[in-house]
Formats: C-alpha cells, structure tokens, sequence
C-alpha cells in the first residue's frame, strides 16, 4: 500500500488510444465505482473480486493493491454510499432557513433521493444489505450510518418540536420516522411507480403533524 501522501500513478488506455495515467485516489475510485455497479446489476452472489477484475479489465493483483481483500473493498464500497449521504444531509443542520418546518421538509426530501451516488444506489445498498449476513465487517458500519442519521434527525426533529411548542419523546420520534422514511425510500426506490415522492413527503408530514400535535398542513 503507498505511504500516506504518496500518489501511486497507474497507466490505462485513453479514448483516442494513448495511454492516460491515473493518480491512485482517481484508480481506487474507479474501483469503488465498479464494484457499486457489479453490485446493482448482479447483487449479492453474483458479484466477486474477480468479476469486477474482469468488468474493469485488470488483473486481481492491481485491485489487491489498493484494498485488503475483498472484504476491504465492499467496506469501501458501503462507505461510500453512507458518506455520501451523510455529507448531503448535515450541511442543512448549519444552513438558514426561513423556518425549522422548511429545514425539515429538505431534509426529507434529500433522505428520499434514489441516487446518492448515481443510478446503482438501490442495487448496490440491497446487495450489501444481502452480504452483511456473510461479511461480519460489513454491520459496524452499517451501525455508525444508522447512528449518523439519528443524529442529524434527532437535532432537525428537536428544532421542529421547539418550533411547534410540542413537548415529545424525540428520541422516540426519531427511531420511529427513520424506520418511516427508509421504508418509504426503499419503496421509491423499487417501485416508483407505486408512490410518487411528492406524495410521499406528504404521508410523512402527515404524520409528524399528528406527533406534534398540529393540523395537518
């Protein structure tokens, strides 16, 4: 493995047949990229080490060289997806808006994007989910995004609550629209023709306002 600050260059064919050189974070990026996209077209059994060799064409030895194994690359691959969505929802904790009612409804509309990081979120985050079962180091960061989420929630939700005068559990609160909202991102991402996300917004802040105590708006 390079030391850290060390760039290690890799040569690859360009579109116009030279060789173009890629630095080592764009070469290992590259490899995430293809393993999510292995992933979310082959799932959980159909995707290994050396298909994605072969998908990138190079030999195991290159990708062994950025990644401690295959376990190391799925990590890898998982936490790209989770930091990705993470670093798109917490900004709006910090950012101005005209009210905590407005933060919150970006902030469920950011949790229900089907795209985090492009077209193979889905295919790839239900792989995982599917390994998690045989790859034990998968579940400890699967425990910190889900703790990275409540966290964001809990203080979004609490904001939302002192707005609204309303004296609740957040705690409480919180653990149950997590479930709410992965469960409705789950179905926008598999079916989207059976709810529109629009109308999904709606059912969530239907149900918050009755958490709160508040007319439905």
């Amino acid at each position: 493995m390079p030391g850290e600050g060390e760039c290690k260059v890799v040569a690859v064919a360009a579109s116009d047949g030279r060789q173009k050189r890629l630095r080592h974070d764009e070469r290992r990026r590259r490899i995430i990229e293809t393993t999510l996209s292995c992933l979310a077209r082959h799932g959980a059994e159909g995707t290994t080490l050396r298909s994605v060799c072969r998908e990138m064409g190079v030999a195991p030895s290159l990708v062994t060289h950025f990644f401690d194994g295959w376990h190391d690359l799925l990590l890898a691959a998982y936490e790209t997806i989770s930091d990705q969505f993470i670093s798109d929802l917490t900004p709006l904790l910090e950012q101005e808006f005209p009210t905590e009612r407005a933060r919150m409804d970006e902030l469920i509309r950011r949790y229900l994007r089907t795209d985090w990081v492009g077209e193979n979120t889905v295919g790839a985050n239900i792989a995982l989910w599917q390994l998690s079962r045989s790859v034990i180091d998968l579940r400890e960061p699967f425990s910190r995004c889900l703790e990275d989420r409540k966290r964001v929630l809990r203080q979004a939700l609490a904001q939302l609550a002192a707005e609204a005068q309303a004296k609740v559990d957040v705690d409480e609160m919180t653990t149950c629209f997590i479930l709410m909202l992965d469960g409705v991102w789950l179905e926008l991402s598999l079916n989207p023709g059976n709810i529109v996300e629009q109308r999904a917004r709606q059912l969530c802040w239907s149900w918050m306002d009755a958490i709160l105590g508040r007319p439905a708006q």
